[in-house]
């Protein structure tokens, strides 16, 4: 037998669902995923005028701190397969953010550099990281950014184990590899 309408129990999936008012948030883990989409979202969205992306901006960060580094290694760090990587340093190139040169070391190898323009707009995606930062963390004080700031440091670098390592197998497993440098074409 059919319900009239007045007679529908009530429904709680009418308008869009909160997430803040979800029993998930009482976890740990959604908690921080949803803290980082937030700061992923906005810092994409501040990106995309100067037309490149987070991956972008972290593979340019990486060659300015470590300076110019081995490709594979590059993707291993930021977690991005080997296959992708050939992609994304494509484009890169293309923009004039880096340049690919043989290893001197080896032959088979490039080692990706980062270009003046690349320096620029590492420097642009900086001052925009600074203010995705003040806006996500606006409603905490200095004194809580910083404890926040030390205590997911401790939790990404538990001691002897580096979560990284961790991640680059899983990467290079999805690009079907059978570990980390396996697999897969140098360039």
């Amino acid at each position: 037998m059919e319900q009239s309408p007045a007679e529908e129990p009530e429904r709680r999936d009418e308008g869009p669902l909160d997430p803040r008012r979800s029993p998930a948030r009482e976890r740990f883990g959604f908690l921080l995923a949803m803290a980082a989409h937030r700061f992923r979202a906005r810092f994409e969205e501040e990106l995309e005028p100067l037309g490149v992306q987070l991956k972008h901006v972290a593979i340019l960060a990486t060659i300015d701190h470590f300076g110019p580094v081995r490709q594979q290694r590059l993707g291993e760090s930021v977690c991005i397969d080997r296959a992708s990587m050939v992609g994304v340093l494509d484009e890169m190139e293309g923009l004039g953010l880096v340049r690919r040169q043989p290893d001197p070391v080896d032959r088979r190898a490039h080692r990706v550099h980062l270009t003046d323009s690349g320096q620029e707009l590492l420097r642009q995606a900086n001052r925009i990281a600074e203010r995705t930062e003040d806006d996500c963390l606006g409603p905490l004080s200095g004194e809580e950014r910083g404890r926040l700031k030390e205590m997911l440091q401790r939790i990404v670098d538990p001691g002897s184990w580096s979560g990284f390592e961790h991640i680059n197998i899983k990467v290079s497993s999805r690009a079907g590899a059978a570990e980390p440098g396996g697999g897969g074409r140098a360039r």
